[in-house]
């Protein structure tokens, strides 16, 4: 028998599934009026596939991914033949095709191989399959995401998405690109510290335990963890799934300096509640509340002065991670 949210997600997906479908014929049929509102159209729907990645199967994030690559390369290709079409008859010069240029990483991540395909308005389209930031077999260090390497020609940050893997004993910090963020995917996150400002998109977390996360999205679900703490800003309801031992509590007042403040605003999450707390266990069924995750006492939180470590510059990996994971594991 199929759990509660096993079928939510396959409801989900179906439902998604026939909406990407309407979509793409009518960006096909709006290319033919305008190829600028079609361009929009492609934009929305590429937002819209990334968010649904919190709940489509592999095959289905595969194959619409694919799909609306294909839609985008057919888009871009009308536009390019119309466009040389026109200069036949017209002395004017063709715009060179500004689009941007995502660097990798100095240190630790890598963008995706894919190269990006600029789209029929000369901005570059992210890949629609891939994440474009990549952390992955860290130990034992002390990360802060590279902000330069999401920067464009112009000197602007390109939407992008950020992976998380086999990441132990470690603080990665993405605060300084969480603003430019789409999507923030975690895998296999031990005894190690999370933080991320506000943005509006997903976050999923998967197979981690004895970490602490520190996160702000529209969307957030936890997968086959243990033991872990998260301090959330969600406007949502956050799901959990196959876990255990799970705490929830407000995005720390500590870290919401003028900057955050700024990045709630412009991410718009600012503008909505904190459903931090309104958790949907899909493997409890009953009910009573579910015993897989609960709400700490605040004598249960740490101190303020612990959130300062954060921005220390000794960078004082194993105070803080005593401080916040090893405080984290003696659950109520």
């Amino acid at each position: 028998m199929a759990s509660a949210g096993s079928a939510a997600n396959a409801a989900a997906a179906a439902k998604f599934w026939d909406y990407f479908q309407q979509q793409k014929e009518a960006i096909n049929a709006l290319a033919v009026l305008s190829k600028d509102d079609a361009s929009q159209k492609i934009r929305d729907l590429d937002s819209s596939l990334r968010e649904a990645f919190i709940y489509l199967p592999p095959y289905d994030q595969k194959r619409l991914s694919k799909d609306l690559d294909e839609l985008r390369g057919q888009h871009h290709h009308q536009r390019s033949t119309s466009k040389q079409q026109g200069f036949k008859f017209k002395s004017a010069v063709a715009k060179p095709n500004n689009a941007l240029a995502t660097a990798s990483s100095s240190v630790t991540a890598a963008a995706s191989e894919q190269p990006s395909s600029a789209d029929s308005d000369g901005q570059a389209s992210p890949p629609a399959t891939g994440p474009s930031h990549k952390y992955t077999g860290i130990s034992d260090s002390w990360v802060v995401a590279d902000m330069l390497s999401l920067l464009g020609e112009v000197g602007t940050a390109s939407p992008t998405d950020c992976e998380l893997r086999d990441i132990t004993n470690s603080v990665v910090d993405l605060r300084p690109i969480s603003h430019s963020l789409r999507a923030l995917n975690c895998h296999r996150i031990q005894n190690s510290i999370v933080i991320c400002g506000p943005f509006a998109g997903s976050v999923t977390v998967r197979d981690s335990n004895s970490c602490v996360l520190v996160l702000g999205a529209r969307q957030f679900r936890l997968e086959n963890s243990q033991g872990v703490d998260v301090y959330l800003y969600c406007t949502s309801h956050p799901i959990i799934e196959k876990s255990s031992g799970i705490r929830f509590t407000p995005y720390p007042a500590e870290l919401r300096t003028p900057r955050i403040e700024q990045e709630f605003g412009t991410s718009q999450l600012g503008l909505q509640p904190n459903s931090f707390d309104r958790v949907d266990d899909f493997n409890w069924l009953k009910r009573q509340a579910s015993p897989n995750w609960s709400i700490p006492q605040a004598s249960a939180l740490p101190s303020a002065d612990v959130w300062s470590l954060l921005d220390d510059a000794s960078k004082p990996r194993e105070k803080l991670i005593q401080a916040l994971v090893a405080a984290s594991q003696e659950r109520e």
